[in-house]
């Protein structure tokens, strides 16, 4: 019994570590530095503190995304880019904080559009009038 056991944990390391090698080796041969920085999520490419992250969602609601270009300020570019990054729908941007609107204006290199353009007040209006 006791050699049938020491078989099986002798079994389970070595897999380990040949999973481990070859893993390893995998990874190390299909790394592609360039590649990988430009095909991540662009939340993830530059610095920030995460607790300013605003609420963001992986896909829009089934009843579909909002129209974001009703907003003043928004343009074609401004609304793909905020699709991008998780932001779909009005409510989303009325509940933004001051620290969430300042890491999405870093995040989209848009220094001080939310505010000038007033983006919270009126996605309030609008989130107000979908319901």
């Amino acid at each position: 019994m006791l050699e049938i056991a020491s078989n099986i944990i002798m079994c389970l390391i070595a897999s380990c570590i040949i999973g481990f090698v070859m893993g390893f080796l995998i990874g190390r041969g299909s790394k592609k530095e360039e590649e990988t920085v430009f095909a991540m999520n662009p939340i993830f490419t530059k610095q920030g503190n995460v607790y300013n992250k605003p609420f963001i969602l992986g896909n829009p609601r089934p009843c579909g995304k909002d129209d974001l270009k009703v907003v003043e300020g928004i343009d074609v570019v401004t609304e793909a880019a905020l699709n991008g990054i998780g932001i779909f729908h009005y409510d989303q941007i009325s509940k933004w904080s001051q620290n969430n609107c300042a890491w999405v204006e870093e995040h989209l290199s848009i220094q001080g559009k939310i505010f000038e353009d007033k983006w919270i007040e009126q996605s309030k209006k609008l989130s107000s009038k979908r319901l």
